[in-house]
């Protein structure tokens, strides 16, 4: 509710888009989360072109918190899966 994110109690700067991909990921953790969907619930719209920006925003979240490197799973070609457990 705070739109905060903290790792190991630093505070971890994100853009609202980021937070908002973030929130939905979590929410949608163990499913495959396709591009489509990602861009109509963080973006709020039907996207008819490149759905290339998601996968730059999850870039931006691998980089600004390291442990979603292994946490975010690639659907090659669909989209995005929170990993369920810790590898």
């Amino acid at each position: 509710s705070k739109f905060e994110v903290t790792v190991a109690g630093t505070p971890v700067v994100l853009t609202a888009k980021e937070f908002g991909l973030l929130e939905a990921i979590r929410r949608g953790r163990g499913r495959i989360l396709t591009r489509e969907f990602l861009l109509n619930t963080v973006w709020g719209y039907e996207y008819y072109g490149s759905t290339r920006t998601v996968d730059v925003h999850v870039r931006h979240l691998r980089e600004k918190i390291p442990l979603l490197t292994e946490a975010i799973v690639t659907i090659k070609n669909i989209g995005y899966k929170l990993r369920e457990e810790p590898k």
